[in-house]
């Protein structure tokens, strides 16, 4: 029996960093090889929430949420968008294990512990004398969003490690600011309990604090105020993902050291290998596929050889951000030589993340199409309200969105189109409408 792993993410518009984390954990759960296939799910980037469960073939399928709190995402929006009856889910034959989140292992407590007293270790600062704030997201569309945060405030008031510790949030009250109200001892440590160092943690709290850009010190209304890093970036949190995992009943295989291009969703892996075989080279959105090499199109200057998923990953998501993986501004000028053709396909994966699936689909006329009336009203949030949007509007958004994409928008436009298909309005396409509504 084959077994998938699915880790799920928010992702983000702005920083490389949200969805980073989290592809740099499917990375090494990919070498060492716990299971046959690995891979992210994400509300912002590719694959979606919605689409991740068509690129596994496993019959054992497990999903581990990857947020710091039980809160709207991990208990509305995934279930929804996964269509998850609870924590085990029996379909079309095969089962979807949902695990707890984050907040449910004893790890995350212990960063937050050690990320306090780093600092005063480091900077001699007395108990006494210091106040810690513990920064969650949290929403007011879900009260137990800020459960988690109250939780650790909890947890370190119990330990009397410092004067007067609070909870504050991004999102809900009481607000950021308030911290300077509601401590008042000369030393603050402020600890973002989110995972990554994405755009909330580098640029929207240290804001909401008062510090400068990046800065992890700075003195606001005559205070020492300390900031920390994230409680989600050390290596160890792999540790914990395979632990939730486990204790969801999921059958991992014992750690061992593979292949770095081996362990990624099947779905449409044979069809794109038969289609290269045939056509010797194939274009695949931006890309050239041979059996020996990828490459973008028309490149003839791809100069630099890029051996790993993380390498290509960084060439062309990073520098500049593109939160759209089918952009049509594929930076160029590397190639990804292929010692194995059966590699092919984890290349474009890491490259357009699930559209093999979709491709293959697309050709024996399986892929399933979600009208934007369909998309939105399977959303429980803002979304929803693009359910009756004008066709003449969603028309402006296509053109603005799509015309930029290197998939065709089979769900707006049912034309059959020589490029990639698209299922469903993305992220950025109903992120785009909301804005114009």
């Amino acid at each position: 029996m084959k077994t998938a792993l699915i880790l799920a993410g928010h992702g983000s518009h702005i920083s490389p960093n949200t969805a980073g984390l989290i592809w740099r954990h499917v990375d090494g759960l990919r070498t060492l090889g716990v299971a046959d296939e690995i891979t992210a799910a994400f509300w912002k980037e590719m694959p979606a929430f919605a689409q991740v469960l068509r690129t596994v073939t496993a019959q054992d399928v497990t999903v581990i949420p990857l947020f710091t709190a039980q809160g709207y995402f991990t208990q509305t929006v995934i279930p929804t968008e996964m269509g998850l009856a609870g924590t085990l889910t029996e379909r079309d034959g095969r089962v979807i294990r949902y695990t707890s989140s984050l907040h449910d292992h004893p790890y995350l407590a212990q960063v937050i512990r050690a990320r306090v007293e780093a600092i005063m270790q480091r900077f001699a600062l007395l108990p006494e004398q210091t106040a810690v704030a513990v920064i969650g997201h949290s929403t007011r569309r879900n009260p137990d969003s800020r459960k988690a945060t109250e939780a650790h405030v909890q947890r370190l008031r119990s330990a009397g490690i410092a004067a007067q510790i609070e909870a504050v949030y991004l999102d809900d009250s009481p607000e950021i600011p308030a911290i300077y109200a509601l401590t008042d001892a000369p030393h603050l440590i402020a600890v973002p309990y989110f995972l990554a160092a994405g755009s909330h943690t580098t640029i929207d709290v240290p804001r909401e604090l008062g510090l400068e850009p990046g800065a992890d010190y700075g003195v606001i209304q005559g205070r020492q105020v300390f900031y920390t890093a994230p409680v989600g970036v050390d290596d160890a949190l792999r540790e914990v993902i395979v632990a939730l995992a486990r204790e969801a009943g999921a059958p991992l295989r014992a750690e061992s050291s593979g292949d770095a291009w081996c362990g990624f969703p099947m779905a449409g892996s044979a069809a794109l290998i038969a289609a290269v075989a045939v056509a010797g080279t194939l274009r695949f959105g931006g890309l050239s596929l041979r059996h020996d090499e990828v490459r973008t199109w028309g490149d003839d200057q791809a100069h630099d050889i890029i051996q790993t998923p993380p390498a290509l990953r960084v060439r062309i998501r990073q520098n500049p951000f593109r939160s759209l993986a089918t952009s049509d501004d594929l930076p160029s000028g590397w190639r990804v030589p292929l010692n194995d053709p059966a590699h092919l396909h984890a290349v474009v994966e890491t490259v357009y993340p699930g559209a093999v699936a979709e491709w293959a689909a697309a050709q024996t006329g399986s892929l399933n199409i979600n009208t934007l009336p369909a998309t939105a009203a399977r959303q429980t949030g803002m979304y929803r309200a693009l359910e009756s949007l004008p066709h003449d509007a969603q028309a402006a958004i296509f053109q603005q969105v799509c015309g930029r994409c290197v998939r065709h928008p089979l769900w707006f436009d049912t034309t059959p189109d020589a490029m990639l298909p698209c299922p469903e309005p993305c992220n950025h396409w109903l992120s785009a409408a909301l804005e114009d509504a």
